[in-house]
Order: structure tokens, then C-alpha cells, then sequence
């Protein structure tokens, strides 16, 4: 009779949390904004194609943590420069580059998705030269007048120029040649597209009307100009017109163009400044610098720029943390299977998995390797999702692909994990942090964000026998159903009890006295308002629950309930003068839902904080402000618990 008033008490007590504050109902609003690419090369083009994005044209985010899609491996040096890359008509990117400073040909390459390429050819376009020195920023354009792709770059002949033989420097004297083609296996012999009497480098055209406009560097030293001008046609073979007068600075070059909405903004690389600069224009006569506005990622060289569908922008774009929120169907695509090879890649010797890396990343060969010789690494983890969540990947790719002949190196490797986590388990059932070698508190058994919930959830529904688990023997099967077993009395026992009552769980406990315990300088032994949404989730999710689990569950709401947060909400406030740029400030609002403090302090239930110094404070305002904007305070995670999940778990109860 007690256990039925508790329980109805409880249930009052959460009905007032969620009626007192209800949510505001905000209709949400989509826009489609258009996605523009730049690719680039680094340092001397050695390690490959680079790609940023941008939505504006002017603030550029590197891609793939700014590693290269493609390595080199073709042409008179092996280099990656100058990459120009088009979407052609047919659905394929084409990608032309400069393989090296001397040299008779270029590179090509091409792709349905910037992230899988074809082999790569060096194409020796300038062969029937025997005195050409080079074949410098190829670019590629497409004829839609004559069908046909246009590569065009910048080549020395010696002697063939008299005139500026002296014009440039190192005694390179060039004018712009170019190929064509329409099926990228039979190409025209090279011919002269560009020649204004100067030396002349980087030229890119676009089509404007029923014009083309070729952008070209003017690359005479003496005296200097090295400046960017312009030469139309109504071919875009030719010929051109007389070059325009300058529209740039000197010392610039490698132009590149996009039209965005009425406007043409042309990039340049200012060489000798080590930044990018642009220019814009409607007109193509008036321009203004806009070069102050531009951002670009550091060391971004000779690039091109292009626009992209959104389909492929979200694959360019897909991270570790979006893999397992796909639909059922993508775990057999080939992004899928590749990223699942990353995970085999970066699979330690013991089974496990370490933290914090991007596993989702397009990795070079050099890469590659360089990964395999990390294998015996001791640095494996179930702290921020890792080892369980590459586990629970590879299950979704076996399911998907149906294990398929040639998958069966995935089934291992998942296999490989299982164990890991298997042998990771402390006899008493918790986890650490870190296994194998753990040190300091990585040995605690750890809550801390979910790890130790994260195993237990993959481990139960192996034991279960889930249809994504279906493939797990027997024998593993039964470990993981005792793994959870003791998974579950651990959680039990460490249930911090005050003044004889239940209440919720710490962070990380000791792994011998099951103690609370504190972790870094500013995590202190406290009770969490975090992670313990997570343990009461997963205690009720137990199908036949004991009276001892029944109690904890119901200490745990009471708890939550009683120490909800009201009328304050946490806000980012701008501030120049924060490193961030803003301060986190906690500010009076009656109508705000209510929070939880991450942390409060056993015996008092006081929301507590610290800063890197350790000292234990009872206002976020009071600790410094690298701690107080980097690390989350706050959380309303409670409230789906006390809200949903709750009156869901007395209603399966009846």
C-alpha cells in the first residue's frame, strides 16, 4: 500500500513539472540554400585534392577535416596542383590538374561523387612538343554550343614567342593551348586558343549570355604587371579579343569565378600574401573588392570553384556522429561499406575503439597507412560513444548487405568488439573508462556521457536476440546476457543513498568501494542530472523488473522532480571580449521550461560548478570563462524522462 501512494505521489509530482511549463509550439522553416565547392591544393600539391564549402561564396569551410579526397599518382612529378573540377552533362565530375613544375602532361581523373574517382591518366597532351618545358593550371569547360569539352592550360615553348622570350621569369615565357573532347578517350591535337602578345598563365572562362569570358593572368615581369584581366569571344574556342585592361592588383593569380544570384565573384590567390582575395561585378567593367569579407581555410592554394546538388553536399558533409541515423538502406551503399572499412582501420589489437576521431573522414593512402601502424595502441575507449557505436555500424552493415560474400571481414571485426567489451567488465559489473591499462580515473566505472549505459543498451539487445544481432553465436549471446546481468546490480548498488533515501547516480564511481568519485579538476563526486536519464531509461526498459529495480526507478523520478530548476534560462550572449566571442549567462525567465544542473552537490542537492581550479562554486558566473562557455552546465534532458518516458513505463506496469 505504501509502494501505491509513493508511486501516485510521484506521478503528481511530475504531472506539476510538466503542466507548469509548456513548451512553446515553433513552426519550423526550411530553406534551400545553394552549395558551392572550391577545390585546392596545400604546400607544394604533394598530398591531393582538397575541397571547401561555402553557402554565400564568401565564408569557406574545409571539408573532410581538411585531409585529401584523392592522392596523386600519375604524371611527370606526382602532384596534385591547380585542381579544376566540372560537372559535366552527363552527371560526372571531371577533374584536370597540373602533375608537376616541368613536363609534358596533365592530369585527369572522374567522379559521380567527389569522393570515388576513376584511375587516374595522365594525359600527354603537349607531347608532340618535344621543347615544351610545361603544362600548368589545365581547367575544363564545357562547349554546350559544339558538345564537346574544352582543356585548356599554360605551356612554354622556347623560341616560339621572340617577342617576350625575356618578359617573364626563370625564362618562362607561355601562352594558353588547349584540347577538346567528347567521350575523354579520343582527344584533338593541341592547339593555340590564347596569345595577346603577352606572357599569360590561369585562365578559366565562363559563359555570360551568349558570350564567353575568358579570365586570364597577364604574367609579364618586366615590367611587372601579374594581374588579372579579361578577353571575350562568341566561341568558346576562340578567338578572343584584345585583353582589358587590369581589374585586380598586381601580384595575383589563378582566377576562378561563380555567378551568385546577379552578381559574378571572382577569386584569386595573392601569392605573395599567402591569402586568398575577390572581386565582384554585374556588369564586367565596374568591380569591387570584397577580398575583407572573404574567408578561407588556411593554406587553401590555386583553386575552382563550382556548385553542387544537395545530395551530394550531404555526403561530402556526413560525419561519424550522422552514421547511425541513416535509413535502413544506406548501410549497404557504398559510402557505407567504405566508412566500415575505416572502422577495421582504426580497430585496435584488443578489439576496441579509440575516442574523438572522425571515422566518417575520405582517407588518402598515405593515411591509410599511417593508421595501420597505430594498431597497437592501448588507447581504446567506451567514453564518448566509442567502441559501441562502430559495434552497433557494423551490425547495421551486415544487416543491410545480408552478410554478403566478401563481408565477412566486418562480421570479425564486430566479433573483435564484442569481446573487447566482454573482457572490459569489471567481476563487481560496472565499466572504465578506458581498457585495457586504464589510469587515474579512467578505472572509475563510467556513466559519464552514457558510456557505460551505451555497452549495456548493445549488450541487451545481443542477449535479446535482436534482429541486427541475429548473426552473434550462442555462446557470446549467453555472455552478453550475464554481462548485463551484473551491468544491472553494479547500477543498483551504486545508487547513491542519502539520509537512508535513494536518489540518482554519480558520473563515475570508484570501481572497488562504488563510491562516488570525481574525474577532471571540475567534475566533481556529485549527483548527476545528466547521465542518470540515461540509467533510469535503461532500468526501464528491463522487461520483468524486480521490486529493488522497481524502487530505484521511482527514487530516481522522485529525485528529478524534486530538483528541477525553474523560472532561469541559460543564454549565449554575445560578448567580443569572451575567447569564444560570447559568454554563457544565466538569466530570470518565469516562462522557461525547467533545466538540471549537470552536477549538484550530494547532501545539499545545490547545482554545483568548477572551474579548471577545482574549487567547488554555486553560480556558473563564478568560475572562468573558458570553463563556463566550454563545457555543458545545464540540461533539460530530464524532462522527456519525467514527461514521457515515465508515464509510458507505469502504463506497460498495469
Amino acid at each position: 500500500m505504501r509502494n501505491l501512494f509513493s508511486s501516485l505521489l510521484i506521478t503528481l509530482l511530475v504531472l506539476l513539472v510538466c503542466l507548469s511549463h509548456p513548451r512553446a509550439q515553433q513552426k519550423k522553416q526550411t530553406t534551400t540554400k545553394p552549395n558551392y565547392l572550391f577545390a585546392y591544393f596545400k604546400n607544394n600539391g604533394e598530398d591531393g585534392l582538397h575541397l571547401a564549402y561555402s553557402h554565400d561564396g564568401l565564408r569557406w569551410e574545409a571539408l573532410n577535416d581538411d585531409q585529401p579526397y584523392l592522392t596523386p599518382l600519375v604524371g611527370s612529378q606526382k602532384l596534385m596542383r591547380d585542381p579544376c573540377i566540372l560537372l559535366g552533362p552527363d552527371g560526372i565530375f571531371h577533374m584536370v590538374w597540373t602533375t608537376g613544375w616541368r613536363g609534358q602532361d596533365i592530369g585527369i581523373a572522374h567522379s559521380k561523387d567527389l569522393i570515388r574517382w576513376s584511375e587516374q591518366k595522365a594525359l600527354p597532351v603537349m607531347a608532340h612538343e618535344p621543347a615544351a618545358l610545361n603544362c600548368w593550371a589545365p581547367e575544363i569547360f564545357y562547349d554546350d554550343q559544339q558538345k564537346q569539352y574544352l582543356i585548356f592550360w599554360a605551356t612554354t615553348i622556347p623560341g616560339r614567342f621572340p617577342a617576350t622570350e625575356t618578359s617573364g621569369d626563370n625564362g618562362l615565357n607561355r601562352r594558353i593551348y588547349y584540347v577538346t573532347t567528347k567521350d575523354f578517350v579520343h582527344y584533338s591535337k593541341a592547339a593555340l586558343l590564347y596569345d595577346d602578345g603577352f606572357n599569360v598563365i590561369d585562365a578559366t572562362i565562363v559563359k555570360q549570355g551568349r558570350q564567353y569570358v575568358m579570365i586570364l593572368k597577364d604574367e609579364t615581369q618586366n615590367p611587372v604587371k601579374k594581374h588579372l584581366r579579361l578577353a571575350v569571344s562568341d566561341k568558346a574556342t576562340g578567338p578572343y579579343s584584345k585583353a582589358s585592361v587590369a581589374f585586380t592588383p598586381n601580384w595575383v593569380e589563378t582566377p576562378t569565378a561563380i555567378k551568385i544570384k546577379n552578381e559574378w565573384l571572382v577569386y584569386f590567390d595573392m601569392y605573395r600574401d599567402r591569402r586568398y582575395g575577390a572581386v565582384k561585378t554585374s556588369d564586367w567593367q565596374n568591380w569591387e573588392l570584397v577580398t575583407d569579407h572573404l574567408v578561407m581555410p588556411p593554406g587553401a592554394r590555386h583553386g575552382t570553384v563550382f556548385t553542387i546538388s544537395d545530395e551530394v553536399f550531404a555526403r561530402l558533409r556526413l560525419r561519424w556522429a550522422d552514421c547511425l541515423a541513416q535509413e535502413p538502406e544506406w548501410y549497404s551503399s557504398d559510402e557505407a561499406l567504405r566508412i566500415a572499412d575505416n572502422l577495421l582501420l582504426y580497430q585496435r589489437d584488443s578489439g576496441g575503439w579509440p575516442k574523438n576521431v572522425e571515422m566518417a573522414t575520405v582517407l588518402s593512402e598515405q593515411r591509410k597507412t599511417e593508421i595501420a601502424r597505430q594498431k597497437s595502441r592501448t588507447d581504446c575507449t567506451i567514453d564518448n560513444g566509442a567502441t559501441w557505436k562502430q559495434i552497433q555500424f557494423l551490425a547495421r552493415v551486415l544487416k543491410a548487405s545480408k552478410q554478403a560474400i566478401g563481408l565477412e571481414r566486418f562480421k570479425t571485426s564486430f566479433l573483435r568488439g564484442l569481446d573487447y567489451l566482454l573482457q572490459a567488465q569489471y567481476d563487481n559489473g560496472g565499466w572504465p573508462q578506458f581498457y585495457p591499462n586504464p589510469r587515474g580515473y579512467e578505472k572509475h566505472i563510467t556513466f559519464n556521457d552514457d558510456a557505460m549505459i551505451g555497452v549495456m543498451n548493445l549488450l541487451r539487445e545481443v542477449a535479446r536476440r535482436s534482429s541486427l544481432y541475429e548473426f552473434v553465436d550462442e555462446a557470446r549471446r549467453q555472455q552478453a546476457d550475464r554481462a548485463v546481468q551484473k551491468g544491472i546490480e553494479c547500477i543498483l548498488r551504486t545508487q547513491v543513498v542519502v539520509d537512508g533515501q535513494r536518489t540518482v547516480w554519480c558520473a563515475q564511481h570508484d570501481e572497488v568501494t562504488l563510491a562516488p568519485r570525481a574525474a577532471r579538476s571540475y567534475e566533481k563526486a556529485s549527483l548527476s542530472g545528466s547521465e542518470s536519464v540515461g540509467i533510469v531509461r535503461f532500468l526501464m526498459g528491463i522487461e520483468k523488473p524486480s521490486l529493488q529495480i522497481i524502487e530505484a526507478i521511482e527514487a530516481a523520478i522522485a529525485w528529478f522532480a524534486q530538483t528541477k530548476l525553474t523560472g532561469i534560462k541559460v543564454i549565449a550572449k554575445p560578448d567580443a571580449s569572451m575567447p569564444r566571442g560570447y559568454d554563457r549567462v544565466v538569466v530570470a525567465d518565469p516562462q522557461a521550461p525547467p533545466l538540471w544542473a549537470r552536477f549538484y552537490e550530494i547532501g545539499t542537492n545545490r547545482p554545483i560548478f568548477s572551474g579548471r581550479d577545482g574549487v567547488t562554486r554555486y553560480s556558473l558566473a563564478e568560475i572562468e570563462p573558458e570553463r563556463r562557455t566550454g563545457y555543458a552546465w545545464y540540461t533539460d534532458a530530464p524532462a522527456a524522462l519525467l514527461q514521457k518516458d515515465y508515464p509510458a513505463w507505469l502504463r506497460r506496469r498495469r
